[in-house]
């Protein structure tokens, strides 16, 4: 029964997508550098009318952190994995997805310490804003 389960899955099927993705991995590539770029307005906005109704932004923070690294780490490793390995799209779009979720949940765990800093920073900033003045 192990064996059939294990036999049952492959590397080389993606949700019914895989023929477009194999035989086009640059549009891999370029999913994985924009598909964040494109989620982050919308959320952005969601964000800005969650704070204007006095929300938790919780859930919104670790979006768009989840959605920031993705794109910095995700990009630089698609790049990488494209150049190295055997270009094939739909391992690529595997691997994109677990940056994403391997972001996601780095980003839950830590999102009130990237808030700080952020804030932090923004304090910073704005003393040495003053300063100059």
């Amino acid at each position: 029964m192990l064996r059939n389960i294990m036999m049952g899955f492959s590397f080389n099927t993606f949700f019914g997508l895989e023929d477009k993705i194999a035989d086009y991995p640059e549009v891999t590539i370029f999913g994985a550098m924009f598909l964040p770029l494109l989620l982050l307005v919308p959320i952005a906005l969601i964000g800005w009318i969650f704070r204007k109704l006095k929300f938790n932004m919780y859930i919104i923070h670790v979006l768009l952190y989840t959605l920031m690294f993705t794109f910095v780490l995700g990009s630089l490793a698609m790049l990488i994995l494209f150049f190295i390995t055997d270009k094939n799209g739909v391992k690529l779009a595997y691997c994109w997805l677990t940056v994403l979720a391997g972001m996601f949940f780095f980003s839950m765990i830590n999102a009130n310490t990237i808030t700080k800093m952020f804030t932090d920073w923004s304090k910073i900033i704005k003393e040495k804003d003053n300063t100059s003045r």
